[in-house]
């Protein structure tokens, strides 16, 4: 008798997994908050997207914002701001908690000056989002606040 033993291995693609690398990349939704010169906020649905080009780094997008500008909380004249991008952000933490800050500078070149400095600041929980964007407009300061989830 001639007896024949076969034996398979099987090497998957998850050797090189690592459970710590940051799953933030996404779109969240919640509520947008935005307050004028102390006044407000003025609430709305919105949505925000990042992106990861490369470990512990991301990009902020928030699309088609338009700041409410009104008095005592109320939705007033309409002025359509356009897309907040910042890329290149440096994201600290591990297992799920993060932080991150970045000051970039927004806009067309305004009155010789180089633009409008944008400041985003926020912490991921699991797949929750807090943001604070802060953008200081000739006289006026802009503070923008984010609460939402992952999709």
């Amino acid at each position: 008798l001639l007896c024949s033993v076969s034996m398979f291995t099987s090497c998957g693609d998850d050797d090189d997994k690592d459970d710590n690398k940051a799953d933030v990349a996404g779109t969240y939704a919640g509520t947008l908050g935005v307050t004028l010169d102390g006044e407000g906020p003025i609430s709305s649905s919105q949505s925000i997207e990042l992106t990861s080009p490369a470990d512990n780094k991301i990009n902020f997008v928030l699309k088609n914002f338009i700041l409410q500008a009104g008095m005592g909380g109320e939705a007033g004249q309409s002025v359509p701001v356009g897309n907040i991008k910042i890329t290149d952000i440096d994201l600290v933490g591990t297992n799920g908690n993060y932080t991150f800050t970045k000051t970039a500078w927004m806009g067309p070149i305004i009155s010789g000056t180089s633009g409008i400095p944008v400041t985003l600041k926020g912490t991921i929980t699991g797949n929750d989002i807090k943001l604070d964007i802060t953008i200081p407009f000739m006289n006026m300061n802009i503070a923008v606040q984010f609460s939402g989830a992952k999709k």
